[in-house]
């Protein structure tokens, strides 16, 4: 066609073009919304929490004629590992985390502190859960949450009821066993295992290899055995303390995943330790806890070898060796502990030296028994890094952050674009917990009355932040609120309740 000349022509062929651009940007947004219809329907259909979810129970359990958990398989599980199921774990990680911030109000109905601790129970370990999560946005199974987060729900002294003691038993023991049979499949652990199918999970490192998953499996076994670790590290006087129901289903996973658990025990010691020194490794990242941050040979990391090499010792995994645990003690102290200023410095990497970087994840000596306030010999390591807390007020308005500082260029990019204070000036729960416990530890031992009247004060601003939000918040701003941007908001029912709830009677 020949085109004639007319004033009319420049606003045709602008009219004609502009109306190709918008062809092509309509079809461009309309993949958009399929793409993330997509996303959003798959993550809610493999999301093992939602009310349709289409994924399969693995593991159930009942009590049987001794009172004792029996476990049952009701499903096999397989690891995807091909680049589309990596991708859409990782996704449906980010969606789950994002969309909660615009998803409502996630409170209790209750309002009044016993009956929010008791909904929340109720909700978090209920048994015909699959796992245990921390809540909220989190669908997918945290190994460390068995070791660090959950470490002291198989506590009897704090079993609200029988029913809540059962399922507490009942969905520790499920949890575990769901790992351990993913793991046995894997040549190497994660941080993280994702639900991705009806019977199909994905394997996720967030952000680095894990470096508590194996302790915390370890654990796991150890505490459903026996509860004497909890009584000698949190001694306290309880009216009711039932027993264990898990001990024997324990011993069977043991027995079944003993080979499994030599092998990923080997590889863990073969990867992250440094045969010149016994230590972490300097040149490789590794996440705990503080996984936001990359460090090198961490304090924590080192303390958590130290722990899976002694727990490994205690389940048979691998011959008791006592002098290799006391010489690997010894250097950890001599290497971490400053003298002069009264803490443990966080990392090896330069900048910690130079800088005398501190963390409060130091606080996983106490939970592990690396050390204790019991311990004459040990106890000044607890009352001077209390000290050096109080006089930077880390603990205010109440405990505990996990620094005086951010400090974002330590931080992974996407936390450090979206909340680079996530591991550095908020306020952790978890950790606050803990030093809640040691004041009331250091009392003990001490008689002195500051550390009483500090912890009092202490759990009365949680119990005060529970009947506020109505839940248990995972984490607070610097300024004692519950955290909460554009890209994050604070798990509010948190099942890290029970740790609250191991506090109290302590202060009790």
């Amino acid at each position: 066609m020949q085109l004639t000349s007319s004033p009319h022509q420049p606003w045709l062929l602008a009219s004609f073009f502009r109306s190709k651009k918008m062809k092509k940007r309509s079809r461009g947004l309309l993949a958009i919304c399929i793409v993330l219809f997509f996303i959003a329907l798959s993550s809610y259909l493999t999301n093992p929490f939602t009310k349709f979810s289409a994924v399969q129970e693995a593991f159930s359990t009942t009590v049987n004629s001794s009172n004792q958990i029996v476990m049952t398989r009701d499903t096999h599980l397989f690891i995807r590992t091909s680049i589309f199921y990596r991708s859409f774990s990782a996704i449906k990680t980010l969606y789950h985390i994002f969309g909660n911030v615009y998803q409502g109000d996630k409170s209790t109905k209750s309002s009044q502190l016993t009956e929010i601790i008791q909904e929340i129970h109720q909700k978090r370990f209920d048994p015909e859960n699959l796992f245990l999560i921390s809540g909220d946005h989190f669908s997918s199974l945290y190994i460390r949450s068995l070791g660090i987060f959950y470490a002291s729900l198989l506590d009897p002294r704090t079993a609200l009821n029988e029913i809540d003691w059962l399922n507490r038993q009942k969905i520790y023991l499920q949890t575990t066993a769901y790992a351990l049979e993913v793991f046995s499949q894997s040549s190497f652990l994660s941080t993280t295992i994702v639900p991705v199918g009806v019977r199909s999970v994905s394997l996720l490192n967030i952000y680095s290899p894990p470096s508590d998953s194996l302790f915390s499996l370890l654990y796991a076994l150890r505490v459903m055995q026996t509860s004497e670790d909890l009584l000698n590290i949190y001694p306290f006087e309880s009216n009711s303390s039932p027993k264990l129901q898990t001990s024997q289903a324990a011993q069977i996973l043991l027995f079944e995943y003993q080979d499994t658990l030599l092998r990923h025990y080997q590889n863990y010691i073969a990867s992250t330790v440094d045969p010149s020194t016994d230590l972490i490794k300097k040149n490789i990242l590794l996440s705990g806890t503080k996984d936001i941050t990359k460090r090198e040979s961490a304090f924590y990391d080192n303390v958590i070898l130290w722990k899976t090499q002694q727990l490994a010792q205690q389940l048979g995994i691998v011959p008791v060796d006592q002098d290799r645990l006391n010489a690997l003690k010894k250097r950890i102290l001599k290497t971490y502990w400053l003298s002069n200023e009264g803490y443990f410095l966080e990392d090896q990497s330069m900048a910690a030296r130079d800088q005398g970087y501190y963390s409060s994840d130091w606080l996983i000596v106490l939970q592990t028994g690396f050390l204790s306030p019991q311990n004459p010999e040990e106890r000044f390591y607890f009352e001077e890094s209390v000290s050096y807390i109080q006089q930077n007020k880390l603990d205010q308005p109440f405990g505990l952050r996990y620094q005086l500082t951010n400090r974002a260029e330590r931080v992974y990019p996407l936390v450090q674009l979206f909340l680079p204070e996530y591991g550095g000036t908020t306020i952790w729960s978890n950790w606050g917990m803990e030093y809640i416990k040691l004041l009331m530890l250091l009392h003990k031992e001490t008689g002195n009355a500051n550390y009483l009247e500090t912890a009092k004060r202490q759990l009365q601003s949680y119990s005060d932040n529970i009947v506020k939000y109505h839940c248990y918040p995972e984490v607070y701003d610097s300024s004692g609120k519950m955290l909460r941007n554009f890209f994050y908001k604070s798990v509010c029912q948190t099942g890290w309740v029970v740790s609250y709830e191991q506090a109290v009677k302590m202060v009790e």
